[in-house]
């Protein structure tokens, strides 16, 4: 446990200084290192570790059209294996590599859109995004297929973000499944639809398993085969408490985002990561669909920390007079004055909430063992239990 605590000290400590020194690239490089060094360096943690382990080694003794033969419907990481395997990466190298694409586009994603790259790496780290790379490896490819699809369900670009889900999917089928995303993510949370959301989640939860049974022989094989396994357990409703709590931050917080069309994918992709979080009350195979809205996370927080920051009374006389003029910064002052001088939402007060929001997901994660990555253990603790 004693590296994830040291990297997430560390890396808040460089981030502020970093932020400081507006040297927010020099900061996601350092990140990116130290996690993909994290990540790859470690040894028979992550459930699947040795399910890829397995296949990795399967592959390499297959040719490329075994792989389109027994694989089709999935094949693009088989592909990659293969190619791994044919420059000669032992399976810890070929980890190296993945990492470096799993960590890398979500830095880029960060740098692009993040207003505070540190607390975004921060809730990387803490909200188990890291953990979900170090366990699920196909998936989390899908993840970073998303990520990159993002700003074209943002800028309302059906064709490229549609070629990148379909990219993604022949690594892991699941992210065919939220393509609706594309369209139900920007669409304004009215009363009427809320109540209709609601109204058909409810339905859905309650007539599940019968409905399941209904599109059960039109799914791939590998999603059918979790029926009346280990995987189609329920999990307790206090798994939710997390997730609730989310939905609720976002939603008090809402008025700081500025932009509209983007308040809306916030507060949809709270919703969403929440709804879906639900459903793992009936099978936790489910939980998987949730951590394509939920990593939005890693720009939505920051935003609302970032415009607290911006009305804090400390901030410099240019800060001042660039959202001076603007309504949010007028509402701000009024609510100062109507409490005594005293603002309502600091800058700080807001940081630390959402702080320690992170802080206690990363505790009770690691009390769960979420992802079986915890504690950690590296590939020197391999050799040093390896007999002579």
């Amino acid at each position: 446990m004693v590296i994830y605590y040291v990297a997430l000290f560390v890396l808040a400590a460089f981030g502020i200084l970093a932020e400081q020194k507006q040297k927010s690239a020099l900061y996601l490089s350092f990140s990116f290192l130290l996690l993909v060094f994290v990540a790859s360096f470690r040894y028979a943690i992550g459930f699947d570790y040795f399910s890829y382990l397995n296949i990795y080694e399967t592959t390499s003794l297959w040719s490329f059209k075994d792989i389109f033969q027994f694989r089709f419907t999935e094949p693009l990481f088989f592909v990659v294996c293969k190619l791994c395997s044919l420059a000669g990466c032992s399976y810890p190298v070929f980890l190296v590599f993945l990492n470096l694409f799993l960590i890398g586009v979500p830095m880029w994603f960060i740098r692009r859109y993040s207003r505070l790259p540190w607390v975004s790496v921060y809730l990387f780290i803490c909200l188990q995004f890291l953990a979900h790379d170090m366990n699920l490896l196909r998936q989390s490819i899908a993840v970073c297929f998303f990520l990159l699809a993002y700003p074209y369900l943002k800028n309302r670009k059906l064709l490229p973000f549609t070629l990148l889900i379909l990219a993604g999917g022949l690594f892991h089928n699941s992210l065919f499944f939220i393509f609706p995303l594309y369209f139900l993510l920007p669409q304004k949370l009215s009363r009427k639809y809320l109540a209709a959301l609601l109204f058909l989640t409810a339905g859905i939860y309650f007539f599940f398993d019968p409905l399941f049974l209904i599109i059960y022989p039109f799914l791939p094989a590998k999603y059918t085969k979790y029926m009346g396994s280990y995987y189609w357990t329920p999990n307790s409703f206090f798994y939710l408490a997390l997730p609730t709590l989310y939905c609720l931050l976002i939603y008090l917080f809402r008025k700081r985002i500025a932009d509209p069309c983007q308040r809306t994918i916030y507060l949809n992709c709270a919703l969403y990561n929440c709804l879906i979080n639900l459903f793992i009350t009936k099978h936790f195979i489910l939980e998987r669909f949730a951590v394509y809205p939920f990593i939005i996370v890693l720009t939505a927080i920051p935003e609302i920390i970032d415009s607290c920051r911006m009305q804090d009374r400390n901030f410099t006389a240019p800060q001042r007079a660039a959202c001076s003029r603007s309504a949010d910064w007028r509402n701000f002052l009024r609510k100062k004055k109507e409490n005594g001088g005293k603002p309502i939402l600091t800058y700080h007060r807001t940081l630390l909430l959402f702080l320690a929001y992170g802080m206690v997901y990363f505790i009770f994660a690691a009390a769960q063992g979420y992802h079986y990555v915890y504690p950690y253990v590296s590939l020197l603790d391999q050799s040093f239990s390896t007999p002579n």
